[in-house]
């Protein structure tokens, strides 16, 4: 379907053209509100001052389109591939985001405010002058993201990973980073963090978090060799192939984390919570399981090594 005929149709009243292929599609200056155009192959479109407020672009293939000067306010893009996206100067204000995938690709001078972003999947991507004041990124993966210049405040971010991620110039006053993972965050020096909430996030690395934070008072979490997180709420966190031997988990709740090939020797898990975790690979030389919970937990190739396990016995595979 070529664009003369989406409008032709649209025009005489037609709304639901879901699943249609429009890959290289062309428009510009048209509006079309309300549009369905779920599960619809858009990749390589070209679209400027396109009106597509209130429209169902669920599941729909975005890959390499540029886009300019246009709406999605209130629009569903959930589910949507985002892949080498050229966006700039669009209005995605109460936009529903989720689960979108958002790889090698720029959004410039963009209004997201409100926009919901949560399991957003980000990686090698720029976010240039947007305010996102309001937005739901919570519960996403941000690798190698840039904020240059956003606004990002009240934001939440509870949940989310943050790795090699870059805050320069962006405002995060009063934003929610509560529960986040930060394997690595860059920026802070010209960033505004006034109001952050890092309440139960974890680091690795103190360089991470900003010089006038007091960890302790902002209820912050530091995994490092020899910490002490007994009784720490880590369920679901990310520490694959970390080195973090010797560290008290006792009393832990590590249900569903990703400790795969992580260096857990000496460690002591007694009464932790491992239900559904994945230690596929990690090194359990002379660690305490003793009483651990470990209903479907991964152990494959997991290292053996007079380890104490839950019922007290001790194992040692050879």
């Amino acid at each position: 379907m070529n664009s003369d005929e989406l409008i032709e149709r649209y025009q005489a009243g037609e709304r639901d053209f879901s699943g249609a292929k429009l890959e290289y599609l062309e428009l510009s200056h048209i509006s079309l509100e309300e549009i369905n155009l779920s599960s619809v192959n858009l990749s390589r479109a070209k679209l400027q001052n396109v009106n597509l407020d209130n429209a169902n672009l669920s599941d729909a293939q975005l890959i390499s389109t540029e886009v300019e000067n246009t709406t999605f306010r209130n629009a569903n893009l959930s589910h949507v591939n985002l892949e080498g996206i050229s966006w700039q100067n669009i209005d995605l204000s109460n936009a529903d985001l989720t689960d979108t995938t958002y790889d090698h690709s720029t959004i410039d001078n963009s209004n997201l405010t409100n926009a919901n972003l949560t399991q957003m999947d980000g990686f090698q991507s720029t976010f240039d002058s947007c305010n996102l004041t309001g937005a739901n990124i919570s519960h996403s993966r941000l690798s190698e993201v840039n904020f240059d210049n956003c606004n990002l405040s009240n934001v939440n971010l509870s949940h989310t990973t943050f790795y090699d991620v870059y805050l320069q110039g962006s405002n995060l006053s009063n934003a929610d980073l509560s529960y986040a993972k930060i394997k690595a965050i860059s920026g802070w020096e010209e960033a505004n963090y006034m109001g952050v909430n890092f309440q139960n996030a974890w680091y690795l690395d103190p360089g991470d978090i900003p010089s006038e934070i007091d960890p302790d008072e902002a209820g912050l979490i530091f995994i490092c060799a020899g910490s002490d997180l007994s009784g720490k709420d880590l369920s679901n966190a990310d520490l694959s192939e970390e080195d973090i031997n010797s560290v008290d988990f006792s009393n832990a709740n590590l249900s569903g984390a990703n400790l795969s090939y992580t260096d857990l020797s000496y460690t002591d898990l007694t009464n932790a919570n491992l239900e559904n975790a994945n230690l596929n690979g990690a090194d359990l030389t002379k660690a305490s399981l003793e009483n651990a919970n470990l209903n479907n937990a991964n152990l494959a190739d997991a290292v053996f090594d007079n380890t104490i396990m839950p019922d007290g016995s001790i194992r040692s595979d050879e």
